[in-house]
């Protein structure tokens, strides 16, 4: 199967370094004009951006602190006032943080919760009432949009010292069903990714051996790349994704089925 995005207009959050850098970079090579969202990386959402051209795409760098609602509604206006129109809408802002659940206080839990949580839900209805709205503008206009959600396996599989982070994740399959419910009939999908263990900067700062680790526990013997779940966007952002709704596609090899931890 070979994606054509072409035409389509992409906001991508969190885009400017690995998992949202892969996702920016996927849809833009299925050719959709991408908005490359970050919060204090300019010089590395300008690099996406710069790789998204060179490669004969389309792309613009949009700073936005998306815990708020006001900067998700500007984040969408932007994207509306530089390509035309929206049709994808990738909630990939997230903040984890770890720590015994008897030690998290207040602030680490509104941290949390304002970004993963109130920004994704907010980031989306914005994104919903531009799709709504060109739709109407087009009566030939039948698929609506896509709108996918970075959830994790941490929102179905329990796991110590992460509680904050693992019940917002949780939160955002929820949100992809009853989100999914209300939306379809304007013929848009959302769906959120279940992303597993993936080998990126953060995590080898955390365990230079993260890869082999767990590559361990994994029935598929391998650790994910940001490219997997970029791959897994891809489809469920295609016209051939039309009938997935309200559901959560995980990526991670097989992990959640045994669970085990390295």
């Amino acid at each position: 199967m070979t994606t054509s995005l072409q035409g389509k207009v992409a906001v991508v959050t969190a885009a400017s370094r690995e998992i949202g850098a892969a996702m920016a970079q996927a849809l833009a090579g299925a050719g959709a004009a991408v908005v490359v969202a970050h919060f204090g990386e300019p010089e590395l959402a300008e690099a996406v951006v710069a790789r998204i051209r060179a490669a004969g795409g389309q792309a613009l760098a949009v700073e936005a602190d998306l815990s708020s609602v006001s900067e998700n509604r500007r984040l969408v206006a932007q994207a509306v006032a530089a390509f035309g129109r929206l049709d994808i809408f990738v909630a990939n802002a997230g903040l984890t943080m770890w720590g015994p659940f008897l030690e998290v206080d207040e602030a680490t839990w509104d941290a949390v919760a304002d970004l993963n949580l109130k920004g994704s839900y907010f980031g989306a209805q914005a994104a919903a009432r531009q799709m709504i709205a060109q739709r109407a503008a087009d009566l030939a206009g039948i698929d609506g949009g896509r709108i996918v959600f970075s959830s994790s396996v941490t929102g179905a599989v329990a796991l110590r010292d992460c509680s904050a982070y693992a019940v917002t994740k949780a939160g955002l399959v929820h949100m992809a069903r009853v989100l999914g419910l209300e939306l379809g009939g304007y013929g848009i999908t959302v769906n959120a990714l279940g992303i597993g263990a993936i080998l990126n900067e953060r995590n080898l700062r955390d365990d230079p051996d993260y890869a082999a680790h767990w590559a361990g526990v994994n029935p598929t013997k391998k650790c994910g790349r940001p490219e997997d779940v970029a791959n897994a966007l891809l489809y469920l952002t295609s016209p051939e994704a039309q009938m997935i709704n309200g559901h959560t596609l995980t990526i991670d090899g097989g992990w959640s089925t045994v669970g085990r931890v390295p």
